[in-house]
């Protein structure tokens, strides 16, 4: 299967060559260990993901955002995520107040930018009913957008399993089934700002997919490695190839 850490990582250094070399060494050092609290649906590999199509929808739609801004709103857009598990509030408010407490950024942006940041870390979630506030906010919201298969299922465990451990397999399989079906169905579709084509050949092969149930079922216990459907979601690993993905600045130290 497809290494999504090795690729991700590649990737973010190609995409972040024209952020500001300072801004990104304190990002790497200072923000990206926080993402170890959450779960691996909401970790690091996802904000590498979110990074780097931050950056391929600005490129490819010609957008000419701010490098900077961009970098920081896709790398602080799920901070503190594992709190909306303890405490119920949405992440999307709590990653915005996290940076707007970080007075270590007004040394990379000015008061003007560093409000627009914040409102667009706000203004991500997918379940937000009004438009953001910016392109900054509609770029990391439609980055945010899941671009593989794979990276949905994947996802999808992590944070099934760390929510209600204890559910049976077979039960969660339907319940994902029904819920992405909503989810990327064509009455309802999700929050998409600034579709491009990659996004557009997920969504059909996806739509595809959830047709039939049987075939998805299959295919998402094929990508987690699920061993049985007997077991409770806390019996099963998951795929463990990202279970102890390092941070960036350990996987550059070890190339």
């Amino acid at each position: 299967m497809k290494n999504f850490a090795d690729t991700s990582i590649k990737a973010y250094d190609e995409c972040t060559k024209n952020v500001n070399p300072e801004l990104k060494r304190y990002v790497e050092e200072k923000i990206f260990p926080e993402y170890s609290k959450n779960d691996q649906g909401h970790g690091i590999l996802h904000i590498l993901e979110v990074v780097r199509r931050s950056f391929v929808l600005n490129e490819g739609l010609n957008l000419n955002l701010n490098p900077d801004m961009i970098y920081v709103v896709a790398a602080s857009h799920d901070l503190g995520k594992y709190e909306e598990h303890e405490t119920g509030e949405k992440h999307a408010i709590i990653a915005g107040r996290r940076f707007s407490k970080n007075n270590d950024f007004a040394r990379f942006f000015d008061e003007a930018d560093r409000k627009t940041i914040k409102e667009a870390i706000e203004d991500h979630s997918s379940s937000l009913e009004d438009n953001p506030r910016s392109d900054y906010g509609k770029l990391v919201s439609s980055a945010d957008r899941n671009t593989t298969i794979e990276m949905v299922f994947i996802r999808s465990f992590f944070v099934g399993k760390r929510k209600n451990p204890t559910q049976g397999i077979e039960d969660y399989l339907e319940f994902t089934l029904q819920r992405l079906r909503k989810r990327y169905g064509t009455e309802n579709p999700e929050n998409m700002f600034f579709a491009d084509e990659a996004y557009e050949k997920f969504l059909n092969d996806m739509r595809l997919l959830l047709a039939d149930g049987d075939k998805f079922k299959e295919r998402y216990c094929e990508v987690n490695h699920i061993t049985s459907r007997n077991h409770v979601l806390a019996e099963e690993p998951g795929e463990t190839s990202y279970k102890n993905l390092f941070t960036i600045k350990e996987e550059h130290e070890d190339r």
